[in-house]
């Protein structure tokens, strides 16, 4: 059975904003959870509406999000968030988003 995941075990590296390359892997079903919360409380946010603006509170709940892909990955940052908010941008965060969904980031690109 583990054989079949290791397409998705392997993870895609990220360049974040900080300069730092991260390999990010999926998120387990423990991870998961916590960000379904997050993501629940962004689902009113239209990433394809170009006019709409970003509450500090959408912000928060994006670094929240992104601390929860990281925890695994690099837990001295994810439990930073000052840190953090200085490590992402929008084209990392959505990067970190496709990647821990198990989704091949660099698709888009």
């Amino acid at each position: 059975m583990a054989a079949k995941n290791d397409d998705l075990r392997v993870g895609y590296d990220i360049v974040f904003a900080d300069g730092a390359t991260r390999k990010i892997k999926p998120l387990t079903i423990r991870q998961l959870r916590s960000f379904m919360k997050v993501m629940d409380k962004m689902q009113d946010l239209d990433t394809e509406d170009t006019t709409q603006s970003m509450s500090d509170e959408d912000i928060d709940n994006m670094v929240e999000a992104a601390a929860i892909a990281l925890s695994k990955v690099d837990k001295e940052l994810s439990e930073d968030s000052d840190a953090l908010e200085d490590a992402l941008d929008l084209r990392c965060f959505g990067a970190l988003m496709a990647a821990s969904m198990g989704n091949d980031p660099n698709l888009d690109q």
